[in-house]
């Protein structure tokens, strides 16, 4: 017997077995015991999820009573607090933006949102100073490079003076990763 007959031979086998299992699901999909027992058990699943639901709510409400007025305002206290530092950071900057709205939700522990909005969006005179965000953007990448550039600096005036330098009053000595400050010169923090 050759390979592909020994093949189509299985074949056939496995589609015999599974027309049988198929004839069996069948008769039992048909057995009006087994509707019964499926029907029963939907019913079940339903009424369990209803009980699941009626819980959660109840649970919720527990939830809801237990937080602490006291917690609660204090919360809101210091929203509002931080709110108001950051629209004066806001302003300070010559940013546009404020923020505008805080939400507080019910939840152990309590959480807090914050909402952003332009000043034109909301009743707040503009002063005239404000800036774009883009403005804003350039200007801290800016201040990062040449920091950058400065740092990149101060390494390669370090590696030209080799790995250790005396400096002019004789005993100090400053490593491939430190600049040395002439005693005229005052160092900032």
């Amino acid at each position: 017997m050759s390979f592909l007959q020994r093949a189509r031979e299985a074949a056939a086998s496995a589609a015999d077995q599974a027309r049988q299992a198929a004839d069996v699901a069948r008769l039992k999909a048909s057995d009006p015991a087994t509707q019964e027992r499926v029907r029963t058990g939907m019913q079940q699943a339903g009424t369990s999820a209803r009980q699941a639901g009626s819980a959660a709510k109840r649970g919720l409400s527990n939830m809801i009573d237990r937080i602490d007025p006291g917690v609660l305002a204090d919360v809101v206290i210091k929203a509002t607090a931080i709110q108001e530092r950051a629209n004066a950071a806001l302003r300070q900057k010559g940013s546009p933006y404020r923020i505008s709205e805080v939400q507080i939700t019910a939840t152990l522990p309590p959480q807090v949102g914050f909402a952003i909005s332009r000043i034109g969006d909301i009743a707040e005179a503009l002063t005239g100073l404000e800036v774009s965000s883009a403005q804003l953007v350039q200007k801290v990448l800016a201040e990062e490079a040449s920091q950058a550039v400065a740092e990149e600096a101060s390494r390669a005036v370090a590696d030209e003076a080799g790995p250790a330098v005396e400096s002019a009053g004789g005993d100090d000595v400053a490593s491939g990763d430190e600049a040395m400050v002439p005693e005229d010169q005052p160092i900032l923090p």
